[in-house]
């Protein structure tokens, strides 16, 4: 509903009882959907028009305006003071009441998002500032303790120690650059923006190695540490470049393409990489692969005491962000540990000084720095090791792909509860914007807050103001002269790192698995372990190269060819030829490749095809590449393999669309010795043609020259006379002959049949039509019926290609004996097709309209025979088209289908009447 539902389109629900109103309201109430929506439940029939329902249509229109229940995408004041915008009505429908609203929206300078239920909010500004401003107040107290926990992310171990105080004052500026820009230019004015940890990772990997490499190359600390700021403000302003990109070049749907499984795996490794983190903030030890836990299970009372403090306040937020809905416990928990834990530590007797000797709170600076005065770390660019920056180039590439996809992750998720449709790429530019500048304050990668911002819209924030409120307490945190660390317990922040980090991995190592094939819940899985055991881009690698065999395997299972048997060419032929051809169809087996033929599919070339081939009994077989995107020499030569072993078997072999000399198919295929060389296919086993219709009408005529079926119509019957009119009427009585199940004296034909034929014959117009002239255009009147006496006749279609222009297409083409625009001539006024002469020229017989009418009134036996004729024409049509495989494509056949049963009953209602009058 929310997806279908915008102002200014109509929704009508159907609602057969009261209790199903009540489901739908319910749910609507829930969803929060984009327009207000009136059920009808009544299950008498009213008139739209009646007293009844009119009564009906003022109930509802009050009880939508007026109590304020209406549930949409403006404010119920909006429905209020624009009761005349909502129109509803009434209509009875098969015993069912229809609701039907067209909601307008009230003329505004630009859409905005406004919340639903005007008894849960605030109206006038002022109220909306005020409400938005004490929810600023506690997403600013709830994201204060998430922001000091992600210094020790990105700034890890002793490397950074000394100086993660001042280094939090940054994350503080980042955290409020990002939330002023989205502040700025996102459209919600509930959105937050802050850094984000799906970045941190990679930054945390960057600072490591940069500032490992700094050091070894002989900087000092505050060398490799400025070395290090640059580093990450240097990656972070890329990204933000690199994520504008996307957004400018629309790409953010391909984003989402990135293999899941190496994002999982990655996303995994964060949650891990979180855990860790707080457990060495907790515990200080440094923890990082698997073996470097063990230091955490030795016999120590404070150490043991401190990891489970720091795991059970973990534990204690998974329960309330799962189990606890209020919106004030996880913020109330958040405020009451810090100051529970120096209440027990007073009442315990326990001093600060022995606190901090012990480990569980740091050290306080004695100098705390003022927020400008964070830049000193820099080391006035003084000695800095560029050299060791372009190394980071892959963690860089890394960065831009994992923030562009976590970006859109966020994007999609806070657009599911969104009423109007959000703008993607538009987004995706302002992320980027956002990381951009935050990455020219020093800052780190970022982007929306989807949890915090859908938390907002649930309590209607309209204003600005909780961002603004956000921004400015943040900032403040980094210009005043505090140490927020000396406030805060290490079990604390550890508990929270650890919180994050255990919510991310059950996400993906755990509840991922209903979401994820096997194999790619496996891919996961080994992405998660390569990153740990050895390093970021290795596993990313890892997990790309093991999800591209993943593809390779599948693909390759994926059936590579489609063996069609008992199809026919669109050559029209003689009635004799083509009841022959019916039954010799099944030695024609047509192998349609498709796709891309690689190594992978060579196996079922050459075993699977030469075992059903010689299953089917076939004698023909047509390898067709027309669906065949490219193939490798591998293929090649299993086709050459495949074209050997058929030979052996005394099979011919025909190669359909194979392209143009030039081309690399082609060229693979007749380098491997598949293709015959030129000069050498006069014996025809194997030959070359262009299309499959070409290549089906080549077996053909080769299976009909083998058979009794190919006989003149001069030797069939001595009845007709040696002339025009008798090699009509021979052609003619071939429909009338009986079928294989039938005798020679079943009584279908008279005994004067030659007589009557010949009559039909003589009445008959011959015409000779000159190479590649019209025989009928598309358009013309379908008032006659050909009969192919000589030649050929060519039958095409005009149809738009892919690219929208008009080109025509060979549907079909008539040899001697078959007969031309039955079809049209009874159900359709005017030609859909136009058919033109042969290379050679075409000679036909006409049965006009007036003519059929003139034999039915004067000789009714004469045109019962000819509608006879032409039944037994459509039913051999019919039996084509419910063939095995046609030509043809599915909605072709089904509409071939139903004309040949509409033609077939319009057929039998003439015979009856020609019968009666005869």
């Amino acid at each position: 509903l929310r997806q279908a539902v915008v102002p200014s389109r109509r929704l009508v629900l159907a609602m057969p009882s009261p209790s199903e109103h009540q489901e739908i309201q319910d749910l609507l109430e829930v969803g929060k959907p984009a327009a207000s929506v009136a059920a009808l439940a009544s299950s008498a029939t009213t008139s739209a028009g009646s007293a009844e329902s009119t009564g009906v249509e003022a109930s509802e229109r009050s009880s939508w305006s007026g109590e304020g229940d209406a549930v949409g995408p403006c404010e119920s004041d909006h429905v209020d003071r624009h009761s005349d915008d909502v129109d509803v009505m009434s209509m009875a429908i098969s015993h069912r009441n229809l609701a039907l609203m067209n909601l307008r929206t009230p003329r505004t300078s630009k859409a905005s998002w406004c919340p639903a239920d005007s008894d849960k909010h605030p109206q006038g500004s002022a109220a909306a500032a005020l409400h938005g401003a004490i929810f600023g107040v506690i997403n600013f107290i709830s994201l204060m303790p998430t922001m000091v926990s992600y210094a020790p992310i990105v700034f890890r171990g002793d490397r950074f120690a000394t100086k993660v105080p001042m280094l939090t004052n940054l994350m503080f500026l980042s955290a409020s650059v990002h939330m002023f820009v989205v502040s700025i230019l996102s459209p919600m004015p509930f959105a937050v923006g802050q850094v984000h940890e799906i970045g941190l990772i990679a930054l945390a990997h960057i600072a490591m190695d940069v500032f490992d490499k700094a050091m070894s190359s002989g900087c000092t600390e505050d060398e490799a540490l400025a070395t290090v700021l640059i580093a990450c403000a240097g990656a972070t302003a890329i990204t933000g470049v690199g994520v504008w990109v996307v957004g400018w070049l629309r790409l953010s749907k391909y984003v989402q393409l990135l293999p899941l499984p190496v994002i999982g795996g990655y996303l995994a490794y964060c949650g891990y990489f979180c855990l860790a983190a707080g457990a060495s903030q907790a515990t200080g030890l440094t923890i990082e692969g698997f073996t470097s836990w063990r230091q955490c299970f030795i016999l120590d009372d404070i150490l043991l005491s401190k990891l489970g403090l720091s795991l059970g306040l973990a534990a204690l937020l998974l329960f309330i962000s799962y189990k606890v809905k209020h919106v004030a416990a996880l913020p109330g928990v958040l405020i009451a540990m810090p100051p529970l834990f120096f209440l027990v530590l007073g009442v315990s007797g326990v001093s600060l000084d022995t606190a901090r000797d012990g480990g569980w709170i740091p050290e306080p600076e004695k100098h705390p720095p003022c927020g400008w005065e964070v830049f000193q770390l820099y080391n006035s660019f003084q000695n800095i090791a560029w050299h060791v920056l372009p190394s980071q180039i892959s963690h860089v590439i890394l960065l831009i792909c994992f923030v562009s996809f976590g970006s859109s992750l966020d994007i999609a998720a806070i657009q599911t509860e969104q009423p109007q449709p959000l703008d993607s790429d538009r987004e995706m530019r302002m992320i980027g914007i956002s990381n951009l500048v935050s990455g020219m304050t020093s800052g780190f990668t970022g982007s929306y807050y989807f949890s915090t911002t859908l938390f907002l819209q649930r309590q209607k924030v309209t204003s600005k103001m909780t961002g603004i409120m956000l921004c400015i307490g943040e900032f403040l945190l980094f210009l005043l002269p505090i140490d927020m660390l000396q406030f805060l317990p290490k079990f604390f922040i550890g508990g929270i790192l650890a919180f994050f980090g255990i919510d991310i991995m059950l996400d993906w190592l755990v509840y991922s698995k209903d979401m994820l094939s096997f194999r790619e819940y496996l891919l996961v899985w080994l992405t998660f372990l390569t990153t740990v055991s050895t390093d970021l881009r290795i596993g990313c690698a890892v997990g790309v190269a093991a999800s591209a065999c993943n593809f390779l395997a599948g693909f390759s299972l994926i059936p590579a060819f489609q063996i069609k048997q008992g199809i026919m060419s669109t050559s029209a032929r003689s009635y004799r030829e083509t009841m022959g051809l019916l039954s010799l169809s099944k030695k024609i087996a047509c192998v349609e490749f498709c796709g891309y033929l690689f190594f992978g599919a060579a196996l079922q070339i050459s075993e699977n095809i030469k075992r059903q081939v010689k299953e089917l009994g076939a004698t023909e077989v047509i390898l067709d590449f027309e669906n065949v995107v490219t193939l490798d020499a591998t293929s090649a030569k299993a086709i050459c393999a495949l074209v050997k072993s058929l030979h052996m078997l005394e099979i011919k072999v025909v190669f359909s669309a194979v392209g143009p000399k030039e081309k690399q198919m082609y060229r693979l295929l007749m380098k491997n010795g598949a293709l015959p060389v030129e000069g050498n296919e006069d014996d025809g086993s194997c030959m070359i043609v262009d299309c499959m219709d070409e290549g089906l009408c080549l077996c053909e005529t080769r299976l009909l020259k083998t058979t009794m079926f190919a006989a003149s119509p001069e030797g069939e019957n001595r009845h007709f006379a040696n002339d025009t009119a008798g090699q009509i009427s021979q052609y003619l009585h071939s429909f009338l002959a009986p079928l294989p199940f039938q005798s020679e004296d079943s009584g279908l034909a008279p005994a004067d049949t030659p007589e009557l034929l010949t009559g039909i014959a003589l009445k008959m117009e011959e015409r000779f039509v000159d190479a590649g002239m019209f025989i009928f255009e598309e358009g013309e009147p379908c008032s006659e019926v050909f009969l192919i006496l000589a030649g050929t006749a060519i039958l095409q279609r005009s149809e738009k290609n892919h690219k929208g222009q008009l080109s025509s297409r060979i549907v079909g083409k008539y040899s001697p004996g078959s007969l031309m625009g039955v079809l049209p001539f009874q159900v359709n006024p005017a030609h859909t097709s136009t058919c033109m002469a042969g290379p050679s020229g075409c000679k036909v017989a006409i049965l006009s309209r007036e003519v059929l009418q003139v034999l039915e009134a004067e000789d009714p036996r004469r045109a019962s025979l000819v509608h006879r004729i032409f039944s037994r024409h459509v039913s051999l049509l019919t039996q084509i088209a419910l063939g095995p495989a046609a030509v043809t494509s599915t909605g072709s056949v089904k509409i071939f289908k139903e004309m040949s049963v509409a033609v077939g009953a319009m057929l039998s209602d003439r015979f009856a009447s020609s019968a009666g009058r005869a």
